[in-house]
């Protein structure tokens, strides 16, 4: 019995440490948005998703001190194909890269094949 009596104590005395402890301060978190920031946010998302769906990467080459962008190098392709074959509809199109000669080879519609020096 004398047990439980202590318990009881030790219960009685948190509990009365609990009531009469100070009251902790909440931190001041962040302010709620108003509807128009809500918006904004909303449409600067919308922007950015759009723009990542779209994402057309730069790729540029650079060896030996020379630098060359590889749009460049589509367009001179698409160029001088179209010199070549003036009626032809370009369908396809794979280039191949050879920087040690400063070369870029090119297949158009599977067979007409194409050098351009840069």
């Amino acid at each position: 019995m004398k047990g439980k009596t202590e318990n009881a104590k030790k219960f009685e005395t948190v509990e009365m440490a609990a009531e009469t402890a100070p009251a902790v301060k909440k931190r001041g978190g962040r302010k709620p948005m108003s509807e128009k920031e809500k918006a904004d946010a909303a449409k600067k998302r919308a922007e950015q998703k759009a723009k990542a769906a779209n994402l057309t990467p730069t790729l540029i080459l650079q060896y030996q001190g020379a630098e060359v962008d590889t749009a460049t190098l589509v367009e001179a392709a698409k160029t001088d194909f179209k010199a070549k074959k003036k009626r032809t509809p370009l369908t396809d199109l794979k280039l191949y890269l050879k920087p040690e000669e400063r070369a870029l080879y090119y297949v158009a519609n599977g067979d007409i094949d194409g050098k351009i020096d840069f």
